[in-house]
């Protein structure tokens, strides 16, 4: 059922829950400065959810032979709502006049590039190496990101259960992730 839901209508789904996350906020929130601080954590939380559920999803495809589909389209969700995160974020770092450092966002600018462009080539590549390349990349930015935010290095985003619940499930994913694929050979 959730996987025919997705499949036919992921796109929508996807673009709608930022529509109602952003006017939830807009209606509880004046100010907006907080507004997109808000969206902008709460879509990077449902990104984080699209990407455990594409590292699943992929290894069901790999491990049992099943159509990479349904991957590739919770990895287009994921890459859509991603690129919404990036909106939200971008706008909440200058409207915050939160500082950048340009050498701290070389991963993370990468990272975005890979989630961007590989649902477009799941499909052709031959190669398995690239898409483990992916997947583990991908995790470890993340890994990154929320061990910055426990550690505090992100203004106005102090540290809170859901990064250490989220890097829990990250490392525990990725584990039953590298263990699966490594017994499949």
């Amino acid at each position: 059922m959730m996987k025919k839901l997705i499949l036919k209508y992921g796109y929508f789904l996807g673009i709608i829950s930022q529509l109602i996350l952003i006017l939830v906020l807009m209606s509880l929130l004046t100010d907006v400065n907080e507004i997109f601080r808000y969206a902008a954590r709460f879509s990077g939380r449902f990104s984080f959810s699209l990407y455990l559920l594409s590292v699943l999803s992929f290894l069901k495809y790999y491990t049992k032979n099943q159509s990479i589909m349904f991957t590739r389209k919770v990895l287009g969700i994921f890459s859509l709502i991603h690129l919404i995160h990036f909106y939200f974020l971008a706008t909440s770092i200058y409207l915050n006049s939160i500082p950048i450092i340009p050498y701290r966002l070389a991963g993370g600018f990468i990272a975005y590039l890979m989630i961007i462009i590989y649902p477009f080539y799941i499909n052709k590549i031959n190669n398995k190496i690239l898409h483990f390349i992916y997947f583990y990349y991908v995790g470890f930015i993340m890994v990154m990101t929320y061990i910055s935010r426990i550690k505090g290095q992100f203004k106005g985003a102090e540290p809170e259960m859901f990064h250490y619940l989220a890097i829990t499930f990250l490392i525990i994913t990725l584990i039953v992730f590298s263990y699966k694929i490594y017994s499949k050979k």
